[in-house]
């Protein structure tokens, strides 16, 4: 994600728009004012004073359509005010021009107060009413200026205001792009700790049973241990890529990484039809070390579910007790993974603070709504929760997820919605026959 830098091409601060068109229109007006302006100077033989003042507010006209700071832009504004207020009655109201040219400029500067405008404004009319009083011009003339002036006023006030909220949208926008760039952050640190909790306490669990079996000599069964825990931490390498990667705004090497890191843990481990069920020692298990590990992780299957995962539980020595439809047909894609990472999460939990003792996991249909609670003994440190639920409400469909002990258990509820009748009656008829084969 690239945030906003720089200015906008109208040059919002400094009042001055840099857009070709803008020139080309503030080039022609100096053009024809110039042209006239020595026109009527020939014919009414201007003094020379009036040639030269006319002059220097032609020339800070034209300076500020290349000065590049805002100091220069300024001193050319209040130049253009000086010198056109005071040649507009000898030019019988011509230099008129960059005296209001000059008012919209300082105006429109949000590096400048809006009073100098104002104040400028006032000044040039001042100017002007004496230099008419002097020239015994009518109060019309005095008048119609004025309103000009007026207008100047106006006309910078509105381009100000335009400018200001351009400002302000370009600055929501960077806001923005801030807050997506630290939600992605977060989402890649949250899954991070997913996997690292998942995988490494895993990891503890089966390189304990590999000391423990080569204490009594099981070299066997350790040596099949130890190819478990070596797919198991190939596959939390895998994820681990695969989080950095979509935090660099990278998924697709962040995908071809994962599945590289995939394929090295899965040499070896036959098919996923092949993960092992309640005890990884048996000998047909040992032939397949890395199947219960990859299933591990969420399942993309719509099938699939928590099916997987429990049994990736299992094969690390934990008791789960599941009562309704594991597979979670009844949920969608998106609400299905959020189950899945909350409930890994729930695992680890267990593994880590009471391991051996066994879990419950329910998944309970409630009319148009699923309720999947998780109970284990005793509590974790609470910053897996916090990732549960900035999940859930990254969901935006109503889901919670809520964590409470009670008496000595930790239990992790979930409320979801569900995806639809069909698929609602689908799982109504697996629930009888998963809560009969899933207890152990």
């Amino acid at each position: 994600m690239t945030l906003l830098t720089g200015q906008d091409p109208t040059d919002l601060p400094g009042g001055r728009s840099r857009s070709g068109a803008a020139w080309g229109l503030n080039a022609l007006g100096i053009v024809i004012v110039a042209f006239w302006f020595v026109r009527n100077g020939l014919q009414l033989e201007h003094p020379a004073w009036v040639w030269v003042v006319g002059a220097v507010a032609l020339a800070a006209w034209a300076l500020r359509e290349f000065g590049r700071t805002s100091r220069v832009l300024v001193v050319a504004g209040v130049v253009m005010i000086a010198a056109g207020a005071v040649t507009v009655v000898p030019t019988d109201s011509l230099m008129i021009v960059p005296v209001i040219v000059g008012v919209v400029l300082l105006g429109a500067n949000l590096r400048v107060p809006i009073w100098v405008a104002a104040v400028a404004a006032l000044a040039a009319i001042v100017v002007i009413a004496v230099s008419a009083t002097i020239e015994h011009a009518s109060v019309q003339f005095v008048l119609g200026t004025s309103g000009g002036m007026l207008l100047g006023v106006l006309i910078g006030f509105s381009r100000r205001q335009f400018r200001v909220a351009a400002e302000r949208a370009r600055e929501a926008e960077r806001e923005q792009q801030r807050a997506a760039l630290l939600a992605d952050r977060s989402r890649a640190a949250r899954d991070i700790h997913d996997v690292l909790a998942h995988s490494l306490g895993g990891l503890v669990l089966q390189l304990d049973a590999v000391e423990a079996l080569l204490e009594a000599g099981r070299v066997a069964d350790a040596t099949q241990r130890a190819g478990e825990a070596r797919a198991l931490a190939a596959d939390g390498l895998a994820e681990a890529h695969r989080a950095v990667h979509a935090l660099r705004d990278d998924t697709a090497d962040g995908d071809a990484a994962g599945d590289a890191a995939g394929d090295g843990a899965d040499d070896g481990a036959g098919t996923d039809d092949a993960a092992p069920a309640a005890e990884p020692t048996t000998s047909a298990d040992a032939s397949h070390p890395g199947a219960a590990i990859r299933s591990s992780r969420p399942a993309t299957d719509p099938g699939t579910g928590l099916t997987g995962l429990l049994d990736a539980h299992r094969s690390f020595g934990g008791t789960v007790v599941t009562h309704g439809d594991t597979t979670l047909s009844v949920l969608d894609a998106a609400h299905r993974a959020a189950v899945v990472q909350v409930v890994r999460e729930a695992l680890s939990n267990a593994r880590r603070h009471a391991p051996g003792r066994p879990v419950s996991l329910s998944v309970i249909r409630d009319g148009d709504a699923v309720d999947v609670v998780v109970a284990n003994p005793l509590a974790g440190g609470g910053h897996g929760l916090l990732g549960m639920r900035e999940r859930f409400d990254e969901l935006g469909s109503g889901a919670t997820v809520e964590a409470e002990r009670s008496d000595d258990e930790f239990v992790v509820a979930m409320h979801l919605p569900a995806a639809g009748a069909d698929a609602a009656d689908s799982a109504d008829s697996a629930v009888q026959a998963d809560t009969e084969g899933r207890r152990s």
